[in-house]
C-alpha cells in the first residue's frame, strides 16, 4: 500500500508539472498581449479652416500603414528581446513507470531534473543579438518615418506652389484678355500695326497654355496630399515662413551624430562582436554541459536516495583558436564601420548644408530684387494710369512683369523648401 501512494503521487507531481507549463498554465490573453487594432478611419477629414504644415504631417503619419506595420516590427523585436538572455528550462526525467506497480513488483523508481547549462558568456550573446535586431527595426522605422515626413512636407510646399502659380496664371489670362482689347482699339485707331495685335494673341494663347498647365498640377499636387492624409482635395492651406538654420555646418553635424539611429544601431553591433568574441574566448574554460539531480526509491532495501552528476566540457584538442581571431577581426571591422557611418553623414549633412545656403542666397537676394521691383513697378503703373504718362498696352506689360516676378518668386520658395527639408532628412531631425 505504501508504494501505491508514493506512485500515485509521483504521477500527480508529473500531471501537475506538464499542466503547470506556459503552454497550458496561460491560455488567456494578458492586456499587454492583446493585439490592438490600428485599422485606419477610412472617412475623410473635414477640414474648414487653413490647416498648418504640422497639421497636415499629424494626419498623414495618422494614417501611414506602412509606418503601423513598421511600429508593429518594433514591438515584435521588444518582446523577443524580453523573452532573450533566460536560461533554459530544466528537463523532468521519470524512469521505471510501470503498471507493474501495483503489484509491488519493482526494484526501483527514479524522478529527476535535469539542467543543460548555457556555456559562458552565451546568455549575453542571444540577449545582444536581439537588441541589435530591436535597433534594426528602429533605424528602419525611424528612417522610413522621417523620410515620409519629409515627402509629406515636400507635397505641401507643392500645393502651396501650385496654388500660387494658378492663381496668377489667371490673372495673367486676364490681362492677356484685357491686352487684346487695348491693342485692338489702337490698331483701329492707327497707334499701333496689326503686329501687336498678332502678338497679343500669341500671348493670349501663352497665357491660356499656362493656366491649364497650372491648374493640372494644381490638382495633382492636391490629389496626392489628399491621399496620404484623407482630407478634402480643396483643403485650404496656410502659408508660412520658412525657419531659417543659423547653426554652423559643425554644429550641425554633431546634431546629426545624435540623432541619426544608424550612429546607435553600429554601437550595438560593436558591443555584439565585443561579446561573441567574449564567448569564443570562455569556450577555452572547462564548463558544465549539464547537471542531472535525481531521487532514487528502491523496493528491495526499502530505503529511499538521492544523486547527483553533472558533465564538464574540457577543451584538450580544440583550442578555438581561428575562432577568436575571427570574432577579434569582426570587433575591428564594426569599429571601422562606425568611422564610415560618420563619415558618411557628415558627407551628407555637409552637401545639403551647402545646398541650402547657395539657394538661401539666392532667395534673399532675389526676394530682396523682386520686392523693390513690384513696388516700383506697382507706382509707375499707378502713375501711368493717372497721368496716361504710357500707353495702355504698355501698363498691362508692366502688370505682366509683376505677374512674372512673383511666379518666380513662388518657385524659388519652393526650391528652398526642398533644400531645408533635405537638410532636415540628412540631420535625422522632423524639423527645427
Amino acid at each position: 500500500m505504501k508504494l501505491k501512494i508514493a506512485f500515485l503521487n509521483i504521477v500527480s507531481l508529473v500531471i501537475f508539472v506538464f499542466f503547470s507549463t506556459p503552454f497550458f498554465a496561460q491560455t488567456g490573453t494578458s492586456s499587454e498581449e492583446m493585439v490592438i487594432s490600428n485599422e485606419p478611419n477610412h472617412s475623410s477629414v473635414s477640414v474648414e479652416t487653413a490647416l498648418s504644415e504640422q497639421q497636415v504631417i499629424e494626419l498623414a503619419l495618422k494614417y501611414s500603414r506602412k509606418l503601423q506595420s513598421l511600429g508593429t516590427n518594433v514591438a515584435i523585436a521588444n518582446y523577443r528581446l524580453r523573452s532573450s538572455g533566460w536560461m533554459r528550462n530544466p528537463e523532468l526525467r521519470l524512469s521505471d513507470i510501470s503498471t507493474r506497480y501495483y503489484t509491488e513488483e519493482f526494484d526501483e523508481l527514479r524522478v529527476g531534473l535535469r539542467f543543460r547549462l548555457p556555456r559562458l558568456g552565451e546568455l549575453g550573446e542571444e540577449k545582444q543579438e536581439a537588441r541589435v535586431d530591436l535597433w534594426d527595426r528602429k533605424v528602419e522605422e525611424l528612417r522610413y518615418r522621417q523620410e515620409f515626413i519629409a515627402r509629406v512636407r515636400q507635397d505641401y510646399a507643392d500645393v502651396l506652389m501650385y496654388d500660387q502659380l494658378a492663381g496668377i496664371a489667371q490673372k495673367r489670362i486676364a490681362k492677356a484678355d484685357e491686352r487684346i482689347g487695348i491693342i485692338e482699339k489702337l490698331v483701329q485707331l492707327g497707334q499701333r500695326t496689326i503686329v501687336y495685335f498678332t502678338k497679343a494673341k500669341m500671348w493670349h494663347a501663352e497665357s491660356k497654355n499656362d493656366l491649364g498647365r497650372a491648374l493640372q498640377n494644381q490638382g495633382l499636387a492636391r490629389r496626392k496630399l489628399a491621399k496620404r492624409t484623407r482630407m478634402p482635395e480643396d483643403t485650404p492651406l496656410a502659408q508660412q515662413d520658412l525657419p531659417e538654420v543659423t547653426q554652423e555646418l559643425d554644429d550641425l553635424i554633431k546634431l546629426a551624430y545624435e540623432n541619426r539611429p544608424e550612429i546607435g544601431l553600429v554601437q550595438q553591433r560593436i558591443e555584439l562582436a565585443n561579446k561573441q568574441r567574449r564567448f569564443e574566448y570562455l569556450k577555452l574554460i572547462p564548463w558544465f554541459n549539464f547537471i542531472d539531480i535525481s531521487y532514487h526509491v528502491e523496493q528491495d532495501r526499502n530505503r529511499d536516495w538521492g544523486e547527483f552528476m553533472a558533465g564538464i566540457n574540457l577543451p584538450l584538442f580544440d583550442w578555438n583558436i581561428g575562432n577568436i581571431k575571427a570574432t577579434s577581426l569582426a570587433v575591428k571591422k564594426k569599429e571601422d564601420e562606425s568611422e564610415a557611418i560618420k563619415e558618411s553623414i557628415a558627407e551628407e549633412v555637409r552637401s545639403a548644408y551647402n545646398i541650402y545656403q547657395d539657394l538661401l542666397l539666392d532667395w534673399k537676394t532675389f526676394n530682396a530684387s523682386a520686392a523693390e521691383l513690384v513696388s516700383n513697378a506697382t507706382a509707375l503703373v499707378n502713375e501711368a494710369k493717372q497721368h496716361e504718362t504710357l500707353m495702355p498696352d504698355e501698363v498691362v506689360e508692366m502688370e505682366w512683369t509683376v505677374f512674372d516676378t512673383q511666379k518666380l518668386l513662388a518657385e524659388k520658395r519652393q526650391e528652398l523648401a526642398y533644400a531645408l527639408i533635405d537638410l532636415h532628412f540628412a540631420i535625422g531631425i522632423e524639423g527645427l
